[in-house]
């Protein structure tokens, strides 16, 4: 208990936090902001030059956390005799923990609707999934699996209608190729979009710019294949069933499943005058909450909609060809929105209560001393 609790490891962690962020700060400049945080904050180890394995952010911040929880109970064992302390420790902890809560159940997604469309669903903006349905409308029975736990070799089933996969080949990032039909080779596998192969790519600075590709064997259809799926296609594959019914597969980005269904009613934006740059730009909205329970709402930059722990934000918008205008909204939960604010009054209570004692403390002796 006493190793975590020396001061030495707690200035060690906060220098080291100040190299990383430093760190990452310049490295986020020719590699993207999520490569640096991915590889110095989300990381317990990353390795350094010459191949030196060095903390990463997550262990570093484990190692503070029990440092706190050490020092509460070593260095303050006066009890409510110095509660200002014992406070700050609390909150710095609650703060850390609120981290953690945020970085394990939060999600990033995005929304896009013209006016008079609605939807219950977000698509996230870095996972993936291969997804199989049996019709395709605007209500469907999807079933899914996420692409990140895919590899190669691997066999799975998606639903009981017989249809198993073998994973061939995978990429995380990819750009598709075409050739011509007298060039396809005979053994190529199907693809909805007519895509011959695929050329491998290093990973985008930004995830929303991956397009992952999955080649998968398919047993149990109507006849034995191969297919080819690629992150940029808006197709599904249909698939027959040696009993004459169909699947329909696509690898997608991850769809989220919201607790309200939101239509999109109308969208407007302002201009500063004499110019073609957006001053203000909102969108009113109608929400089903339930079968008998809707509301109408507006959204706009910087006054968001908040629903159980889900928020949505007018991100920007987008022309169609037709110059139908389409809102796009960012959507997040974030279950421990307020975690933050917590810990930050709880760690500011204890400083005051502490500095307030130091000075009540400071006084007396003065008094005894006079």
């Amino acid at each position: 208990m006493k190793v975590f609790a020396n001061i030495k490891l707690t200035v060690f962690c906060l220098f080291w936090l100040g190299v990383l962020t430093f760190w990452g700060t310049v490295y986020q400049v020719d590699n993207g902001i999520y490569q640096a945080q991915h590889r110095f904050f989300d990381s317990l180890i990353f390795f350094g030059p010459l191949f030196i394995p060095l903390p990463g952010g997550m262990l570093t911040m484990g190692v503070l956390f029990l440092n706190l929880i050490a020092s509460f109970f070593v260095h303050y064992q006066a009890g409510w005799k110095m509660p200002g302390l014992m406070l700050t420790h609390l909150g710095l902890l609650l703060l850390l923990l609120g981290g953690l809560f945020t970085r394990l159940t939060g999600i990033e997604a995005q929304m896009s609707l013209l006016p008079g469309e609605g939807s219950n669903l977000a698509e996230d903006l870095r996972e993936w999934e291969f997804a199989l349905t049996d019709e395709i409308s605007t209500v469907r029975e999807v079933r899914a699996i996420d692409f990140r736990d895919l590899e190669e070799g691997m066999r799975f089933a998606l639903d009981d209608s017989g249809l198993r996969f073998v994973v061939e080949a995978l990429n995380h990032n990819s750009r598709a190729m075409q050739v011509r039909d007298d060039l396809r080779a005979e053994n190529a596998p199907v693809n909805a979009s007519g895509i011959s192969f695929i050329q491998p790519e290093r990973l985008a600075k930004e995830p929303p710019e991956n397009r992952p590709s999955l080649l998968v064997r398919v047993e149990g259809a109507k006849e034995p294949m191969r297919a080819l799926f690629w992150g940029g296609e808006i197709r599904f594959l249909p698939i027959e069933l040696p009993d004459g019914g169909v699947r329909f597969l696509r690898l997608r980005r991850k769809q989220h499943s919201l607790p309200l269904f939101m239509e999109l009613v109308e969208f407007n934006r302002t201009y500063y005058p004499g110019s073609q740059i957006p001053k203000d730009y909102r969108s009113l909205i109608n929400v089903h909450l339930g079968e008998d329970m809707e509301r109408n709402a507006v959204i706009k930059m910087n006054e968001p909609f908040r629903h159980q722990g889900w928020t949505f934000y007018q991100q920007s918008f987008a022309v169609m060809d037709d110059n139908t205008e389409m809102s796009v909204f960012a959507v997040t939960r974030n279950y421990g929105r307020l975690i933050p604010y917590w810990g930050t009054g709880i760690t500011s209570l204890g400083l005051a209560m502490h500095f307030l004692q130091l000075l009540i403390l400071q006084l007396r002796r003065r008094r005894k001393s006079a």
